[in-house]
């Protein structure tokens, strides 16, 4: 078991994630922030403004990030984490936008929410349950308006799905919501935007790991099963700024941003380090642990105290393996006899 425990450890203070993260919590927005332009360019920047909720504002920040060193964008993130379309009293989208985009002329509008519009829809004089027949006419109505004022600014719209959450009822209404925007948004011309393949097991299934924008395999998402940690706004956005660089017809398309247009698989490999090598009979033996994830070794060199990243590594063994067996309930497999380590004694010899 000291054997283990030394494994673990040294895991912790030898591998070094390909892309460090600040901070272990979910990363939910920003506050409004630009990109400069590199000193002595005379290129003009591209106007993007972000409009949404949490997630967008996630969203928002991980733009501003991904377009650091571009030199041809400028981001302005703008949110409000309990907003929506359905509650207007809560924040009103629609009467904001001219206030908001009275002082710039923005070139592009990307536009991320909608997970808080599972509820009531309230009017002066009615209350609409969510998903009847008069919900739906009112949140389209509600898309109408909004959509009426994205167009009035001139600027190219870019409206993202709601990604993928953990809970099956909720992402099931939440795909209904995607559904209805999609219809709005496309009948203008706008573009929509569905990033849930990339955010979902092979099966459409929910996953909260996967790969980052430069395709290291980690966590994306929170444990809540809706919010992203950094590294997932990070993808998110990098997939948004290839799908805006793919539509503007002078700006080339970042290599980093090809490099994971198509789908990745979430899905991490099993081939995983070698932990030693030991001469044996004139050959080299190799241990392999086969039976614990990649993503393991992943995050127990995310900066994790030892303690953390072995009980990660513990989350993270197959089920009915050895690993399991021996991380998680501390039983021992048994060495078969007449291995090299097997060291149990003899049967004893007969007195004849």
């Amino acid at each position: 078991m000291r054997c283990v425990a030394a494994i673990s450890l040294a895991l912790c203070v030898t591998v070094q994630p390909a892309a460090a993260q600040s901070a272990d919590t979910p990363v939910m927005g920003s506050q409004a922030t630009a990109e400069q332009p590199q000193p002595g360019e005379a290129t003009e920047l591209s106007q993007i403004l972000v409009l949404g909720d949490a997630i967008g504002g996630g969203l928002g920040a991980g733009l501003v990030r991904m377009a650091q060193g571009d030199g041809h964008y400028e981001v302005s993130n703008r949110f409000n984490e309990e907003s929506g379309l359905a509650r207007p009293d809560v924040y009103d989208w629609t009467e904001s936008l001219p206030k908001i985009l009275a002082t710039t002329h923005y070139d592009v509008v990307v536009v991320l929410m909608g997970s808080n519009d599972r509820q009531l829809i309230r009017t002066t004089n009615e209350r609409f349950a969510f998903n009847s027949p008069a919900w739906i006419t009112a949140y389209k109505r509600r898309m109408d308006e909004l959509l009426d004022r994205l167009a009035a600014s001139g600027a190219r719209v870019y409206w993202v799905a709601i990604p993928p959450v953990a809970d099956a009822d909720y992402d099931k209404d939440l795909r209904e919501i995607s559904a209805l925007q999609r219809e709005r948004v496309e009948q203008r011309g706008f573009v929509f935007l569905d990033f849930r393949a990339q955010f979902s097991n092979p099966d459409g299934s929910y996953s909260d790991t996967g790969p980052d924008e430069m395709g290291t395999i980690r966590k994306l998402r929170g444990r809540d099963g809706v919010s992203f940690f950094k590294a997932g706004n990070n993808k998110l956005a990098q997939l948004v700024l290839q799908s805006i660089q793919s539509g503007s017809k002078d700006r080339p398309v970042s290599r980093i941003a090809v490099a994971i247009a198509e789908p990745q698989p979430v899905e991490p490999q099993r081939s995983v380090p070698l932990f030693g090598q030991s001469l044996v009979l004139g050959g080299i033996l190799t241990l392999e642990p086969s039976d614990i994830r990649v993503d393991a070794m992943v995050l127990a060199g995310a900066g994790l105290k030892p303690s953390a990243a072995f009980q990660a590594i513990r989350d993270m063994t197959v089920t009915g393996s050895g690993a399991e067996k021996l991380l998680r309930r501390g039983e021992m497999a048994l060495v078969p006899k007449g291995r090299a380590d097997d060291f149990s004694l003899p049967p004893e010899v007969s007195s004849e």
